[in-house]
């Protein structure tokens, strides 16, 4: 008898209100990966412009990182598992441990044409993945390198990183303006004269911000360096429950019957024709190479699935959640946020809820770092105010990246993920 009876209490804990059991509780509907989770193994696969426009990176000492870089890539992508090395102009080659050192002399930048986009298709997507660059494209057409990063990464929920480093310089410069100017360039040991390159990371979000924070620790030349993150998940450590500050909670009771995880709070209600609501304080931690956000203004997505008599996650029609995000002057990079709703407008009644909102950055609101203006110069057709020390075009290119991101995966600043039993 006692063990009927325990069976009986176990299964009235499973029921909620009008007989719905919370058992075989479907998955909840995807929410956004973690920003950073602990290294495993990945190779790393780096290619290395071998164009002659790069040569000049090769030919001074003073304040030259570009001839540590081979050996220093190559240390990075051996600490998380193998690296391999190839040369790339209109074709990739593979390249030995011996040939990779090699690029750091002049006498290997031969290549006549640079086709970034062909590196972009051969990169598998399951590994990190560094071209070193001026980021100069035979025909310019950037465009169709933002369009195959786009589908590639971007689309697949992976990320893109840009680091720039000013470099000395003595070489050609090639096809600039519109009549394809050539101009002998010498930064002789001057660092307002240094003239750029760069690295595009490629590969999961938290294997490319995790090379963004070795690489800047490793730096330790005096060398301008400029970072660009382009991601969908804006913040350093998950923007989620698990780092929430709960406050304020009215019409709200906290529950366990799911045993959720810290990544989404699940929810009772006192009252179902009350209204509900709740604040939670949050602080926002860019990581490296974030873009600068203005959150004076910001879109909102909001999603509200009800668990039918199937176990299937139904997408409701009615939704009155309101969000409204204040900026907390007491911490730096704090804000206040308060969730509110009405149930019987927003939730299916005796059913469990899933409330989903994202919080994301306008396209206005979502702006390329300063160092990229700084470095940047457009050339017009004589060319004649061309400048060694910058790169032609890179707001444009540069800019089409992160219009690229924004399109296929728009960058989120955080995701409320809640559960409502019934």
């Amino acid at each position: 008898m006692k063990k009927f009876l325990l069976i009986i209490c176990a299964a009235l804990l499973l029921v909620g209100c009008g007989g719905n059991q919370l058992q075989n509780v479907p998955p909840l509907p995807g929410t956004l990966p973690n920003a950073l989770t602990a290294p495993e193994k990945i190779d790393t696969d780096i290619y290395f412009d071998a164009t002659v426009s790069m040569k000049g990176f090769t030919t001074l000492a003073a304040g030259n990182v570009y001839i540590t870089l081979p050996d220093l890539l190559g240390d990075l992508g051996g600490s998380i598992g193998e690296t391999n090395f190839f040369a790339f102009g209109e074709q990739i080659r593979p390249l030995n441990r011996a040939n990779y050192r090699k690029f750091t002399s002049p006498e290997v930048y031969t290549e006549l044409i640079t086709s970034v986009a062909n590196v972009v298709d051969r990169a598998d997507p399951n590994h990190l993945s560094i071209i070193v660059t001026d980021l100069f494209e035979s025909d310019s057409d950037w465009s169709n390198v933002s369009q195959k990063l786009r589908e590639k990464f971007f689309a697949n929920h992976l990320s893109v990183a840009v680091i720039g480093i000013k470099n000395s310089f003595y070489g050609d410069i090639f096809d600039v303006g519109l009549n394809a100017a050539k101009f002998n360039y010498n930064s002789w040991d001057n660092p307002d004269r240094f003239r750029p390159f760069y690295l595009l990371i490629m590969g999961r979000d938290d294997f490319v911000k995790n090379f963004l924070r070795k690489f800047n620790e490793l730096q330790n030349l005096p060398n301008d360096t400029g970072y660009l993150l382009l991601s969908e998940n804006l913040t350093e450590n998950p923007s989620d429950f698990s780092n929430f500050e709960l406050s304020d909670v009215e019409n709200f009771y906290s529950d366990d019957t799911l045993g959720l995880n810290g990544r989404a709070k699940e929810f009772g209600l006192d009252n179902f024709n009350s209204a509900a609501s709740f604040m939670i304080n949050w602080k926002y931690q860019p990581p490296l190479g974030a873009c600068p956000l203005d959150l004076s203004d910001f879109d909102t997505a909001i999603e509200i699935f009800a668990v039918d008599g199937d176990e299937n996650w139904i997408l409701q029609e009615k939704n009155d959640v309101r969000v409204s995000l204040l900026k907390d002057d007491r911490q730096s990079q704090s804000f206040l946020m308060k969730i509110s709703l009405t149930p019987e407008k927003s939730l299916a009644e005796r059913k469990l809820n899933f409330v989903r909102i994202k919080i994301m950055p306008t396209e206005r609101g979502f702006r390329l770092p300063a160092w990229v203006d700084l470095w940047n110069v457009t050339i017009d057709g004589s060319a004649k105010n061309f400048d060694g020390s910058k790169t032609v075009n890179l707001s444009r290119v540069l800019n089409s990246l992160k219009n690229s991101v924004f399109d296929a995966s728009r960058p989120a600043l955080l995701q409320i993920n809640f559960v409502v039993t019934p």
